[in-house]
């Protein structure tokens, strides 16, 4: 098939017996979403989740996740490696495209590989700023636990909705109740007399602890959240994504030993997105879903 065949591209609805496809596919990319991401996906966004088919089999995956009308999100653009440069991810991310537009966001994002903006920069996405991904290996904690950082706590949940709506720049509500109830244990939040000053959300991934939603109102409060992090799983690998407005983020993570592996840049397509306080976040939720 060459690449301009696009009709004997099939694109149909993502369901729940696609994973353990689809989880191949995210191990051959070697990235560090889990099963439990895949499911996740399903229950945000039934509808915006896609399988490419060619001749019936299945060859690539793309998932949304709609936050209102202000913006939706396009993620987990993958094809498999025997299928590339056949027009596979094009028509899945126009399938997504066309999904949330129809849907009625006003802006569509996502966050691109280097690769992966060539191919969005034609089709009217623009740049809106750049993100790192640093790696590092949990040190061993000697400072005493500050006092204001608690495990996260059902009661603590309202508040934490409306501090990250401001910063995030949307209501996400139903991403931070299924994020928090997987790893409690890694799920932190600092208070102080003015209430809620950061939180801290982190899960097992495929490879490695992913950190994120991390966000604070200042540096000390961020760093009292990762180190109270950092010591629960000492001696793992751990992923950060630091969006580059927030340089102190990116200082913070090379203090504690960490190191980039790799960049993307932030895009959208459409009106301009809510700004919120990227300067705030010191972890995103992730790629897939901002």
């Amino acid at each position: 098939m060459s690449p301009t065949d696009s009709e004997a591209i099939r694109l149909r609805r993502f369901c729940a017996d696609d994973i353990p496809f689809a989880h191949e596919l995210r191990a051959l990319a070697g990235w560090n979403q889990s099963e439990q991401d895949w499911r996740g996906y399903l229950r945000f966004e039934p509808e915006g989740c896609l399988i490419a088919e060619i001749d019936g089999a299945r060859v690539g995956t793309a998932t949304t996740i709609r936050y209102g009308d202000k913006f939706g999100w396009i993620g987990m653009v993958l094809v498999h490696p025997d299928r590339r440069r056949l027009g596979v991810g094009s028509k899945l991310l126009r399938g997504a495209i066309d999904y949330l537009q129809r849907s009625g966001v006003r802006s569509v994002r996502l966050d691109a590989t280097p690769m992966g903006r060539q191919v969005y920069l034609p089709l009217g996405f623009v740049d809106e700023y750049g993100l790192s991904r640093w790696e590092g290996v949990a040190p061993s904690m000697d400072r005493v636990a500050a006092k204001g950082v608690a495990e996260l706590q059902a009661a603590d949940f309202p508040e934490i909705v409306r501090f990250d709506e401001v910063i995030f720049g949307a209501n996400r509500a139903r991403v931070l109740t299924e994020l928090t109830q997987r790893n409690p244990g890694l799920c932190f939040v600092a208070r102080t007399a003015d209430g809620i000053a950061g939180f801290l959300v982190a899960r097992e991934g495929a490879r490695a602890v992913q950190v994120g939603p991390w966000l604070a109102r200042d540096a000390v409060t961020a760093e009292q959240l990762f180190d109270a992090m950092l010591r629960r799983v000492t001696r793992r690998l751990v992923f950060v994504d630091v969006p580059a407005p927030n340089s102190t983020g990116e200082d913070l993570c090379r203090r504690h030993g960490f190191q980039i592996q790799r960049v993307l840049t932030r895009m959208y397509l459409g009106g301009p997105p809510e700004p919120g306080r990227p300067e705030l976040i010191y972890s995103i939720n992730g790629a897939e879903k901002g």
